[in-house]
C-alpha cells in the first residue's frame, strides 16, 4: 500500500482537475456545436418561410393608413436580422413625398418576437416638424349632428405668398362638409396639384372614441385620423409589393383599402393589430366603411408653392398646414 504524502495529494488534484477541466471543455463544445447547428436549423427555416415579408407589408399599409403623407421606401428584399429568441428586425427608410419626388424624413424601425405584447414598430424621424403629424376638423360633431366651426389660418397663405417660385411643398387642409373622395378629387382636379392623403371618417366619435381628439370653440379635431392613400397590393406570398399612383383610380384605392383591412382582422390575433402594427379600432372603422361608404373631410396635397396657394379660393377649405418645402422637381403642364 501506497504510504500517502502531499506529492501525492497534489498529483491527485492536478489529474482531477484536468479531468474536470476537459469535460467542461467538451461540454461547453457541444453546446456551441448544438447552438450553431440551432441558428443554422433557424436560418434555414427563415429563408423558406420568410414570415418577414408579411409583416413588412402589415407595417407599410398601416403606416400609409395613419401617417398623412409618410410611407415606407422598401425594394424586392430588404435585409432582416434574426436574433437568437426568433426576434426579426426590419429597418427601412421613410419618405414623404414634396412635389414629385420622395424626400427621406426618418426610419422605421420593426422588431417583431414570438410574442405580440413584446414586438414594437418605431419611426424615427430626422427633424421636429417632420413628426408633427398633421390634424384635422370634423365638419360634423357626429353626436349632435350640428356643424363644426371653420378655423383659418390665414400664416399658411400669406407664407406661401413670400415664398419665392421655384419651390414646391406640401399642404393639409380640411373641408366643412364631408363628401365622396371622388367629389374631392373633382373639386382640385383643376388645380395643377397632386392629392396624396385624404382623412377618411370611420365612425369617430359615433361608433368609438378615438384615442387623441379634442374639443373647443365649436371645432372638433382628430389627431389619430385615418386616411385614404393610393393603395398598396401584395401577391399571395407576400414577395411582390405594387404601388397605387396617385389616385388614379379612387374606387380602386378604396377596394384595396378594404382588402387589407378584411385580411389583417381574418388572419391577424387582435394583439398583432393592436400591441404590433398599433391600430385601434380597426374592426369598428372596417363595418362603419363597409355599412356607410368612404367619406373624407380634407386632404394632404403637393404641389408648386404658388399653385398651393391659388387653393385658398376654395369655399370650406379651414385648418390649414403647410408642411415641407422643396426646390422645384415639378414637370410644367
Amino acid at each position: 500500500m501506497t504510504e500517502w504524502s502531499q506529492d501525492m495529494e497534489k498529483r491527485i488534484l492536478r489529474k482531477y482537475r484536468f479531468t474536470l477541466t476537459f469535460r467542461v471543455l467538451r461540454i461547453l463544445l457541444i453546446c456551441a456545436v448544438i447552438y450553431g447547428l440551432y441558428l443554422i436549423g433557424v436560418s434555414i427555416i427563415f429563408q423558406k418561410t420568410q414570415p418577414d415579408l408579411k409583416h413588412l407589408y402589415n407595417s407599410l399599409i398601416v403606416l400609409e393608413w395613419q401617417q398623412p403623407n409618410i410611407k415606407g421606401q422598401f425594394n424586392s428584399r430588404l435585409p432582416t436580422e434574426i436574433t437568437p429568441l426568433l426576434t426579426q428586425k426590419i429597418n427601412y427608410p421613410l419618405v414623404k413625398q414634396v412635389g414629385k419626388e420622395d424626400v427621406v424624413v426618418g426610419e422605421m424601425h420593426i422588431e417583431k418576437s414570438i410574442w405580440n405584447t413584446a414586438s414594437t414598430m418605431r419611426m424615427d424621424l430626422a427633424s421636429t416638424e417632420a413628426s408633427e403629424k398633421f390634424s384635422f376638423n370634423l365638419p360634423v360633431d357626429p353626436q349632435t349632428g350640428k356643424a363644426t366651426s371653420s378655423q383659418l389660418n390665414h400664416n399658411v397663405w400669406k407664407t406661401l405668398e413670400k415664398i419665392p417660385e421655384g419651390t414646391v411643398a406640401e399642404l393639409a387642409f380640411s373641408m366643412s362638409t364631408f363628401m365622396e373622395p371622388i367629389e374631392l378629387v373633382r373639386k382640385l382636379a383643376s388645380y395643377d396639384i397632386n392629392i396624396v392623403w385624404m382623412p377618411l371618417y370611420t365612425g369617430e366619435l359615433k361608433s368609438f372614441d378615438p384615442a387623441f381628439h379634442s374639443k373647443g370653440s365649436g371645432t372638433i379635431t382628430i389627431y389619430d385620423t385615418f386616411g385614404l392613400s393610393a393603395g398598396l397590393e401584395v401577391s399571395d406570398d407576400y414577395s411582390h409589393i405594387w404601388i397605387g399612383e396617385n389616385f388614379t383610380n379612387i374606387k380602386k384605392s378604396q377596394h384595396i383599402m378594404l382588402e387589407n383591412m378584411e385580411k389583417l382582422l381574418n388572419n391577424e390575433k387582435q394583439s398583432y393589430i393592436e400591441d404590433f402594427l398599433g391600430v385601434a379600432h380597426l374592426q369598428e372603422r372596417y363595418d362603419y366603411l363597409k355599412t356607410n361608404g368612404f367619406q373624407v373631410y380634407g386632404a394632404v396635397v403637393t404641389g408648386p408653392t404658388k399653385e398651393l396657394l391659388k387653393l385658398k379660393d376654395i369655399e370650406g377649405i379651414s385648418n390649414e398646414v403647410l408642411g415641407a418645402v422643396e426646390l422645384w422637381n415639378w414637370d410644367n403642364r
